[in-house]
């Protein structure tokens, strides 16, 4: 091992231990790449292979501690070895081995035609004697394959190719009709087969046993109802067939094995959603004061104005999949949102719903109701209301607006002109004003035009919660690219509503190049 290979050594065993105890700032990063550097260097004069391999391991892996750190994976190529150097130790000179003497061959080829011979008598008396006194064994009769369900489905709807739209495992209450679909593998077409339906333990309906045919799959009904459907109950459908052979003789030696269970519910339940209430946070409230009728209508929720997501929440039983829900939010007896939904969850359990408001803004005042329908069918509803907006002793307002260059966090106006007038490399307007009146979610908007043309718009809700009712506010105008605004006549115009409030004219001087 080489003087240099042991310096490497003993730097890159200092390295890990510096990482191990946690060190990861920059100074050790660069002496990590100041190792893997001096490690490729080394290799224009470390000859020996394994040294050169685990000097190749050790830069792969420093490299990749940095390659975690910065992003960039260092080159870690191990430079070739300079010219005259060997890599490795020389291989020893093997000696040739004495000729051998002419004596040994004759022996050798002596022995090579006795083997000849021998074998020739062999390969003619050997069969003769095998064939006079052993029997050839017939051969093993290859296994009939064992057949096996693939696949069983069950559902209460058959599509347009006689095959079933949908499996399930659960069924609603007053389903006329269960089909289920079978497919066999490794099965001959006289292969009899059958299945039977059992509701605890006792057989409801079963088919004879038959054979099975050339199909790849079977669709039978396996329960049908009466006028109420099919009996509610826990079910198991079991499928069976019959191993052995074919015929009256071979009958008796038949076994008959299932191959296939699937278990399936009928409801005993019918699909219902109660004790429904509204609120305008996603979790539960306790039950309105109101409660809810014979009916299913629940009543007596109110909200403040400015709400702008509304939640039904319901508990519900009896549902089964695919069974289709519909949910509309109306006011003032007209529909103005409506979703559908395929059920897919448990059969019973609780759910929730929302509803946005269809702008920005919050609901509009008013009487709403939330109606939900089953299977087409309305069941059951929630009314509430929003309340009107108190009207506040002022009026909503602005006041005239101070143009300025800046503004300090109180609402106090920097660099501004008597004439508002501005020179040609301003980057930013500010736009000050005081207001009073101002109520949650109120529209507003600023306007800012350059030569009477439009330039910029902004459409706002007011936030109470942030700003208060009167206070001072500002807006700013600004090109988004940080250059300076070009040269022109402004101005800026405050609305409230559709209403304009206040507005203020500013310039801003063309550049003119220095003479």
């Amino acid at each position: 091992m080489s003087d240099l290979f042991d310096t490497l050594q003993e730097r890159y065993q200092a390295l890990l231990i510096r990482r191990e105890k946690g060190a990861s700032d920059q100074e050790l990063l660069d002496d990590i790449k100041t190792f893997i550097a001096d490690a490729q260097q080394a290799g224009a004069t470390i000859a020996d292979l394994n040294e050169r391999s685990q000097l190749r391991a050790w830069m792969r892996f420093l490299a990749n501690v940095v390659y975690d750190a910065t992003g960039v994976h260092p080159d870690i190529t191990l430079q070739p070895l300079t010219r005259g150097q060997l890599i490795g130790p020389l291989p020893e000179r093997a000696e040739k081995p004495p000729p051998s003497f002419p004596l040994g061959w004759m022996l050798i080829g002596g022995a090579a035609v006795i083997i000849i011979v021998v074998g020739f008598l062999a390969m003619w008396w050997f069969p003769r004697f095998t064939t006079s006194t052993e029997t050839t064994p017939a051969p093993a009769p290859t296994p009939a394959p064992v057949p096996y369900v693939s696949r069983v489905v069950v559902g209460a709807e058959q599509g347009p190719a006689g095959t079933l739209s949908m499996g399930a495992d659960t069924f609603c209450l007053g389903t006329s009709e269960i089909v289920a679909e079978f497919s066999l593998q490794d099965v001959e077409a006289d292969t009899m087969w059958r299945w039977e339906v059992q509701r605890e333990g006792q057989v409801v309906k079963r088919q004879p046993a038959t054979p099975w045919g050339r199909e790849t799959q079977h669709t039978a009904p396996v329960l049908t109802g009466g006028p109420e459907g099919v009996e509610p109950g826990q079910y198991e459908l079991l499928v069976y067939t019959l191993m052995g052979g074919q015929g009256a003789e071979a009958q008796a030696s038949q076994v008959e094995q299932v191959v296939a269970v699937y278990s399936f519910e009928v409801l005993d339940t019918a699909p219902r959603a109660f004790d429904l209430q509204v609120t305008d946070v996603p979790e539960p409230a306790q039950q309105p004061p109101g409660g809810s009728d014979e009916l299913g209508r629940t009543e007596g929720t109110e909200f403040e104005p400015g709400v702008r997501v509304v939640y039904l929440s319901y508990k519900y039983e009896g549902f089964c999949p695919e069974l289709e829900i519909s949910y509309t939010l109306s006011r003032e007896g007209e529909p103005i949102q409506e979703s559908q939904e395929s059920w897919s969850g448990p059969s019973q359990g609780t759910g929730q719903v929302s509803f946005q408001a269809p702008s920005e803004g919050p609901f509009a005042p008013g009487d709403y109701e939330i109606a939900v329908a089953i299977a087409g069918q309305e069941q059951a509803s929630a009314a509430f209301t929003i309340r009107e907006e108190e009207l506040t002793e002022a009026p909503p307002g602005f006041s005239d607006v101070t143009i300025a260059l800046g503004v300090q966090p109180d609402g106090t106006p920097i660099l501004t002109t008597p004439d508002n007038r501005f020179d040609w490399n301003t980057k930013v307007v500010y736009a000050i004003f005081d207001y009073v009146g101002m109520s949650d979610g109120l529209r507003w908007s600023v306007l800012w035009t350059r030569n009477d043309e439009e330039v910029a718009r902004q459409e706002k809700f007011w936030d109470v919660e942030t700003y208060g009712t009167e206070g001072t506010r500002w807006v700013a105008y600004y090109d988004e690219g940080g250059r300076t605004l070009p040269g022109g006549d402004y101005s800026v115009t405050l609305y409230i509503g559709n209403v304009a409030e206040q507005s203020a004219e500013f310039s801003i001087r063309y550049f003119v190049p220095a003479q």
